[in-house]
Formats: structure tokens, sequence, C-alpha cells
């Protein structure tokens, strides 16, 4: 058997990358979401980086 652990989801026999659960994102992550979701609701210009950030990484 191999003593491979994941370090996403905490259980052996697995890489973390290979996990089937959400992966958990950070804090900065979610930051820069909300301010640029109030940006986008306040009809303010975003830059075409941030807005391909929100496209890309719009939760489904």
């Amino acid at each position: 058997m191999s003593k491979v652990k994941c370090y996403n989801c905490k259980k052996e026999g697995h890489f973390s990358k290979d996990c089937k659960k959400a992966k958990v994102n950070d804090y900065n992550y979610y930051k820069t979401k909300i301010l640029l979701a109030k940006k986008d609701s306040d009809e303010q210009v975003l830059l075409a980086e941030d807005q391909a950030w929100m496209e890309s990484s719009s939760d489904s």
C-alpha cells in the first residue's frame, strides 16, 4: 500500500493534484473576487485583465 497523503483532504492513497474534493482558496482570492464584483455591480469600467480573471474564476 502507498503511504501517499493528500494535502487537500488529508486522506491517504492519492496526491492533492488528483483529489476530487474542491480546492480551498485563500483570503486574497476571495478579497479580490469581492472587490471586482463590487466594481462590476457599480458598473465601473473593469480592466481587461480583471474581466478575464472574473470569467475564469467564476464558481459554477
